[in-house]
């Protein structure tokens, strides 16, 4: 990244050259325009390490309330303004006028991630059914709503919480520093050919749906149930579990799709097997994390167990006992090195900026002689022209 700021030095350089060789660009010209080639230099900088290594992964949540807001009326005082008068005599003179607004009913989710929470707008369907899973009336409150200026309609708000164990799991995502991504080399991850058949990373249908079970891994086990159980460990464990079946693919198919996913997301645990859900002949997990061993246990269990609902507990409680998420910190030692086209951009951009300022300098009234003349031109009057 040092070229990067050498660039600048070099339009500097330019910037001298024409002060020097030339009255038409001054002093305070020349320092505008290393100011503006030194902070150009650091906000592509900036823009090109943030492209680099923004990643996204994958929390897991709850739902632990639902909250029907129902229709209400608000009153409430708008500010206006007129001219009075006309000429020298106008004034302005300000009024106020009583308005109404009204809130219509909707139906908002609550989510708990563990360290982070968020709601989702969702159905009146949705709020019924979410009430006859969770104990039906007795799962419901009234509660005195937030109704500044309440002027008619419903004062209350109207709250489901969990009565039974019936869980509707959340997925979300959240952005983090991935300096792995641009850096894949310092942790020698294999180059995945074209051939391989191997995944995308999963993108989530909803906020309420994830695609975490891939291939053969989907049949056996319901998403609903692979979520609920991310769920439970994910506002915890702080993990995303992850689960691949790759049939008559060999172990090495594992190793290639961990190298596609560059050892997996801040707080993935990819959990990859091959053979049949009957009969598992390999397991490979990766993933980053501080204790190792939950990766061998698990890969135990898959050898030990057929891929079924049966699983599920065995692979929850591993995780819930051993898995410590990786501290991501650890990695900022790594180096991020700029790429190619970064520098073609940064040129091009120095020579828009650079030029177009330094062209406007040359050619603008100013002058060394203009501002030596404005400089040294102010002659004191004289109080008394008897004194010589």
């Amino acid at each position: 990244m040092i070229l990067f700021y050498l660039l600048a030095c070099i339009s500097s350089i330019a910037g001298v050259v024409l002060w020097i060789t030339t009255k038409k660009v001054v002093w305070w010209e020349w320092l505008i325009s290393t100011v503006l080639a030194f902070l150009t230099c650091a906000i592509v900088h900036v823009v090109v390490i943030k492209s680099m290594t923004n990643d996204m992964e994958t929390w897991s949540g709850q739902i632990y309330k639902v909250v029907y807001h129902p229709k209400w009326i608000e009153e409430y005082e708008e500010m206006h303004t007129r001219t009075v008068g006309s000429g020298k005599n106008s004034r302005i003179e300000t009024y106020y006028t009583t308005e109404h607004r009204t809130h219509h009913r909707h139906w908002v989710a609550h989510v708990n991630y563990g360290k982070k929470e968020n709601s989702q707008s969702v159905s009146e369907s949705f709020f019924n059914e979410v009430k006859s899973k969770w104990g039906g009336e007795k799962c419901q409150k009234t509660v005195r709503g937030h109704r500044p200026g309440f002027d008619g309609g419903d004062r209350n708000d109207y709250v489901l919480s969990r009565m039974t164990d019936y869980i509707y799991p959340a997925v979300t995502t959240y952005t983090f520093e991935n300096r792995i991504k641009a850096a894949p080399s310092v942790f020698s991850f294999a180059k995945v050919p074209k051939t391989a058949k191997v995944y995308k990373y999963p993108q989530h249908p909803s906020w309420r749906q994830s695609s975490r079970l891939l291939g053969l891994a989907s049949g056996p086990i319901s998403a609903l149930e692979w979520d609920r159980m991310n769920s439970r460990l994910g506002p915890i464990k702080k993990v995303n579990v992850i689960m691949i079946g790759f049939g008559v693919e060999n172990s090495g198919i594992a190793r290639l799709q961990e190298a596609k996913w560059i050892g997996g997301k801040k707080n993935d645990l990819v959990i990859c097997y091959g053979g049949t859900n009957e009969k598992t002949e390999w397991s490979y997990v990766f993933g980053w994390t501080e204790k190792e061993i939950v990766k061998r246990n698990l890969e135990t269990i898959l050898l030990k167990n057929s891929v079924n609902l049966d699983i599920l507990p065995k692979i929850e409680e591993e995780i819930m006992k051993n898995y410590t998420i990786k501290e991501w910190e650890k990695f900022d030692y790594i180096s991020v090195e700029a790429p190619w086209w970064s520098y073609l951009v940064l040129i091009g951009v120095l020579i828009a900026t650079q030029g177009g300022f330094l062209t406007w300098s040359y050619f603008n009234s100013q002058t060394k002689d203009n501002n030596k003349n404005k400089s040294y031109s102010y002659r004191p009057k004289r109080k008394f022209p008897f004194f010589r």
